[in-house]
């Protein structure tokens, strides 16, 4: 799993507001930090790029004032679990009501995105808790089941799992 770059020092997502999420689920399991939209396109034209940068550009200006929504960069190419090109936006649970509907409404055609909560399980994440948007695709869960037992070691060690998790915001 790769860190994202502009995850923790840019942010509008501050890892109070992160933690916030932590103290407020009761289910220790399954504690629900923030959602992920994985965002999928095709990518190989420079009409499948511009449509991506325009799209990413959209929900960026969209929700550019919201302090609980973050959109990431662009990764030209399939990696990890993810099988094409994508961004991810995340954003908290309060912010649920108005970024689903947006990307329902928004979403061009021949893109599918991924929703799913963000948790210490992000196989079943990314898997069976997951909704999709479009066309459903096929993830590569063995990186996830990687970075899941990483997780999981490191709580057991007893590491805080808000910071271990933090980065992959």
């Amino acid at each position: 799993m790769t860190i994202h770059p502009d995850a923790v020092q840019d942010s509008p997502i501050t890892f109070e507001a992160f933690k916030l999420h932590l103290d407020s689920t009761g289910d220790k399991d399954r504690r629900l930090y923030v959602i992920h939209a994985h965002v999928y396109f095709p990518y190989s034209t420079e009409a499948d790029r511009e449509k991506a940068h325009k799209f990413q550009a959209a929900i960026k200006a969209r929700f550019a004032d919201e302090r609980g929504v973050r959109v990431g960069t662009i990764a030209p190419q399939a990696g990890g679990p993810h099988p094409m090109p994508q961004f991810e936006t995340s954003f908290t649970k309060l912010h649920l009501v108005d970024v689903l509907p947006w990307l329902m409404f928004n979403r061009p055609e021949a893109f599918s995105i991924l929703v799913h909560p963000f948790t210490a399980k992000v196989v079943e994440d990314h898997d069976s808790s997951a909704v999709w948007l479009g066309k459903q695709l096929q993830c590569h869960l063995g990186p996830l089941q990687k970075f899941q037992q990483h997780v999981a070691t490191e709580i057991k060690a007893g590491k805080d799992e808000a910071a271990i998790l933090w980065p992959f915001v």
